[in-house]
């Protein structure tokens, strides 16, 4: 057979043509296969689904070695036996348009192109190769990305099903309800902390919460109890595979805001991921504004926390003239300056290597950061007399309508997701006077809303209240 032909049967992993060969599970037991990925049998034992590896006629061979290249204006992934994932927008034929495919395989088609155009950080767009292995041989997270994708379809087609199948969004959420009971099992097991496979499905589920859950609960949990809690039992280190690493930096941004937004902890803030970030850093080939706001919305988070906790074991009347006090001020002014300095060294990046497409959304951070260190001192008298990080009014607002202004620049000429903006744009919110403020705050969640993360409603909602109620207070104020 000439190599031609045997490419030509050769497939990649997101090709679902019917096999009438049995997994490798199924083959031990010496028990018939029911087919499909994973089959029926390795669901119900909650192990790994392999294809037996064949030689000669009808090889299937997984591929896994790829050249990675541009994802923008229909470029691909192009394996080394000829397998590409193109971007939805793509001119041309998807390849695996040409196979007769499965509900899977068409979810598995819209995940790819989920991920190719929502750009959480610089490194996710090339995540496919490291993860297609991974949902190749791994039941939970297959289940995840097939909820993802389903999700995905559901969103395109209005929900609409084909001829003689269930709508995607059913599909959607029995995928989702397999992936959490496969997870739940596997938790007990002693190197789940190690396996990469749950890590992202924890993601991916996570996700799937802020697509499909307007109230944002389900996101937090996952977050919390399952990716932070399984990073803290694997612990930091900076010996990490690229998925790993793609995994981690994207954490990293993700929980920096979701401690932002709740005024939580996180376990970034402990000594032992800031000396891993260090260690990142100083290994890097040069200086990355984007890990160094992350690492600064990291330590603001800490330290709102920390002053708070000091200022609640100070009675009120003391806290004019307790020396505490005074100390909370001048360490909030050093993070300010830090973060000035910060600022400074960007712009100056920015006019020698030019921007890219991070820059927009750095900047949108380093100003909502500024409002939400000010926001700690704005509000309480006892800081009047004493040097602190207030920002004035006028600054504010100038801070605001750059949020304002940026958040629309990304959520309209980038593929950064709106979920990356929302502390930035809750910042503005709490901060917005003017009907014109709000009205293009609306639109922006509106935004955010249509590209399928519904959650955005609930971030709405938190500020229509904010809103009604400062409305109220002020008219009663006027009133008397």
């Amino acid at each position: 057979m000439s190599s031609t032909t045997l490419q030509g049967r050769m497939v990649g992993p997101l090709d679902k043509r019917r096999r009438m060969t049995r997994c490798l599970g199924c083959a031990k037991r010496h028990i018939k296969c029911e087919g499909g990925f994973p089959c029926a049998h390795c669901i119900r034992q909650n192990t790994m689904c392999v294809a037996q590896q064949q030689s000669g006629h009808g090889m299937t061979k997984f591929v896994n070695k790829t050249q990675r290249d541009d994802f923008g204006g229909g470029h691909q992934i192009s394996s080394q036996k000829g397998m590409a994932i193109r971007n939805r927008h793509s001119s041309e034929t998807h390849p695996l348009d040409f196979i007769g495919k499965d509900k899977g395989t068409r979810f598995l088609d819209n995940f790819a192109s989920f991920i190719q155009e929502n750009m959480f950080t610089t490194s996710f767009s090339t995540i496919l190769p490291d993860l297609l292995p991974l949902i190749s041989t791994s039941p939970v997270l297959y289940h995840a990305v097939i909820a993802v994708g389903a999700l995905d379809v559901n969103r395109h087609t209005c929900g609409r099903a084909l001829q003689g199948e269930k709508p995607p969004n059913v599909d959607a959420m029995t995928s989702y309800h397999k992936s959490m009971g496969i997870l739940r099992s596997s938790l007990g097991k002693g190197n789940v902390t190690q396996r990469e496979d749950i890590l992202w499905a924890t993601f991916f589920l996570g996700l799937f919460e802020l697509l499909s859950d307007d109230s944002g609960e389900g996101w937090v949990k996952h977050m919390l109890y399952g990716t932070s809690k399984m990073l803290q039992l694997g612990g930091p280190s900076d010996c990490m595979s690229s998925a790993r690493r793609i995994f981690y930096d994207l954490f990293r941004v993700l929980e920096a805001s979701r401690a932002l937004l709740f005024n939580e902890e996180t376990i970034l803030s402990q000594e032992c991921w800031l000396q891993l970030q260090n260690s990142l850093s100083s290994n890097s080939t040069g200086w990355d504004p984007m890990e160094e706001i992350i690492t600064l919305m990291i330590k603001a988070s800490s330290f709102s926390l920390r002053a708070a906790a000091i200022i609640d074991r100070i009675p009120e009347p003391e806290r004019f003239t307790d020396p505490a006090v005074a100390l909370v001020a001048a360490e909030g002014l050093n993070l300010q300056e830090t973060i000035y300095n910060w600022h400074t060294r960007t712009l100056l990046q920015l006019v020698q290597d030019g921007p890219d497409q991070n820059s927009n959304l750095a900047l949108l951070y380093y100003h909502a950061l500024l409002i939400f260190l000010s926001g700690n001192y704005d509000y309480f008298p006892y800081w009047n007399d004493i040097p602190a990080p207030v920002l004035t009014p006028a600054e504010v607002s100038e801070h605001l309508s750059t949020i304002l202004y940026l958040s629309a620049e990304v959520l309209r000429h980038s593929k950064i997701p709106g979920v990356m903006l929302f502390f930035p744009v809750t910042v503005a919110g709490a901060r917005a006077r003017t009907v014109d403020q709000r009205l293009e705050i609306l639109n922006l969640l509106g935004l955010v809303f249509s590209k399928g993360f519904v959650v955005a409603n609930k971030i709405r909602d938190n500020l229509l209240e904010r809103w009604a109620e400062r409305d109220r207070k002020q008219s009663m104020h006027l009133a008397t």
